[in-house]
């Protein structure tokens, strides 16, 4: 009997470690989602902005190639111009370039004009609109438009007429995005004058005692006025309506730049303070 209870419980014991174990459930784990990394060279970068020195109103007389230059230079977002443009015609509202800029900065005779007194171009001034646009070769014309000044050519102008308070058309073109206009003549020196710009917001009004459309063009492309890189240049009339007055409250100004036996003209160009 107890030889078959021992019989017994080995076989309980053998089936017991024959029998496969019970799996114990395992933690399921689930994946988090996953980022997706960009390349560094991919990534959207924010636009840069140009921090532009500010450019102060400042005049200068220089030297180059035999002509003298007169210039005041300023910063369009401190000061700005506008058009006195006189309906009633030359010499009818100012005497001279001094009169039309007095109480401002500076002043210089503006555009084109007839023999009978009216502009030959388009003149806008304080949204107020005289002449046309001149479609003429007239060796390229340019735009200034204002008051906060930018130029423009006159075939960018056509495309798309822009509404200015203050526009001048004139020329030839002189220098265009750091570029000769073709077709410049060489002749005829005189006095000239003159309005220019570095592209982005330094401009200036100059005056040459003497010099041919093509000479000073090359003259202004060898940039020589320190500190203003010259990308455009506009040609305004020239020869006997040269006038160009600069106030003392400028540094280095205080003085007028005409030519010989100077004539009335139909409108100028006035530096003001922005309030």
């Amino acid at each position: 009997m107890k030889a078959l209870s021992v019989g017994l419980l080995s076989g309980l014991l053998f089936l017991t470690s024959c029998a496969k174990p019970t799996p114990v459930p395992r933690a399921v784990q689930i994946p988090e989602p996953s980022v997706p990394v960009v390349p560094a060279a991919l990534e959207p970068t924010k636009p840069k902005v140009e921090s532009i020195p500010f450019h102060s109103l400042r005049a200068r007389t220089i030297e180059r190639w035999g002509t003298e230059l007169t210039l005041v230079s300023f910063d369009r977002r401190n000061y700005h111009l506008v058009v006195a443009d006189q309906p009633s015609g030359p010499g009818s509202r100012y005497d001279d370039a001094k009169d039309a800029g007095d109480g401002h900065l500076a002043s210089i005779n503006g555009g084109f004009f007839t023999p009978t007194g009216s502009p030959l171009g388009l003149v806008v001034t304080d949204g107020n609109r005289r002449g046309g646009v001149n479609r003429a070769s007239f060796l390229g014309t340019g735009f200034f438009l204002g008051p906060k000044a930018k130029l423009l050519s006159r075939t960018d102008y056509l495309a798309s007429p822009p509404s200015h308070q203050e526009v001048l058309q004139s020329g030839p073109r002189l220098v265009w995005s750091g570029e000769t206009p073709t077709g410049l003549s060489n002749k005829d020196e005189r006095p000239r004058s003159f309005l220019l710009w570095d592209g982005k917001e330094h401009f200036a009004l100059g005056y040459a005692d003497s010099a041919s459309l093509k000479g000073l063009s090359s003259l202004l492309q060898s940039q020589p006025i320190s500190g203003f890189k010259i990308a455009y240049a506009l040609n305004l009339d020239g020869g006997r309506s040269c006038d160009f007055w600069i106030s003392s409250s400028v540094n280095g100004g205080g003085f007028t730049r005409s030519s010989f036996l100077k004539k009335d003209v139909r409108n100028y160009l006035v530096l003001k303070r922005i309030p």
